[in-house]
């Protein structure tokens, strides 16, 4: 797809990703967070092997019939997804971590890392009832086009149907500004792994 600098937000299709289109939505947030400061301290300088962990551990999420994926299509290319499940769900089940084995593998002398990483993303997740978001990615080639907020408006309204307060975590300042935009706020902050972490909640409109 060749990169311009024109938006694409109103031009982008958003739709259920289906079940077959989900090993690509994977690899598509792999590549997308590949310098996601979180990704680069659990797993370090090589980024090969960061983009195929985070390959299978977002293969992994996005598999589980509990999660709701959105796509974004342009001229039939996914460019973007954006997945969420409920509280009920949201933290990985038995099933999930029996398969984690071999993304624990590949992560090789870093998988300790990651766990601490998972860890303490989990012991940080709300109480309440809530709708937890992500991961939400946008091809590079495209981003900063609106595709992304297109992503999040989607999310957001069918948040407010349901009357569901959403929940994240982001580990980049430019997302907390994005996220605020739809309705988040930051309701703590956190070093992991020595990098700053936002956890964000959003309340129905």
């Amino acid at each position: 797809m060749r990169h311009t600098t024109t938006a694409l937000g109103q031009q982008v299709v958003i739709a259920p990703l289906p079940v077959t289109q989900r090993a690509p939505g994977a690899l598509l947030a792999a590549r997308a967070m590949q310098d996601n400061p979180m990704h680069v301290a659990a797993l370090g300088p090589d980024l090969r092997r960061r983009v195929e962990v985070m390959h299978r551990a977002f293969g992994l999420l996005l598999d589980s019939p509990a999660r709701h994926v959105l796509g974004a299509w342009h001229e039939d290319h996914l460019v973007g997804i954006a997945a969420y499940t409920s509280s009920d769900h949201c933290q990985p089940d038995r099933s999930q971590w029996l398969r984690f084995p071999p993304t624990l593998a590949r992560a090789g002398t870093r998988a300790p890392r990651l766990l601490r990483w998972l860890a303490a993303w989990s012991r940080r997740d709300p109480d309440i009832p809530h709708v937890h978001l992500g991961p939400v990615a946008v091809d590079p080639l495209v981003r900063g086009r609106g595709v992304g907020s297109r992503l999040l408006a989607d999310c957001v309204d069918r948040f407010d149907v349901r009357e569901e307060t959403g929940c994240l975590e982001t580990d980049k300042a430019d997302n907390v500004r994005l996220y605020r935009r739809f309705g988040f706020e930051v309701v703590a902050c956190a070093n992991v792994l020595g990098v700053p972490n936002w956890f964000m909640l959003r309340p129905p409109a």
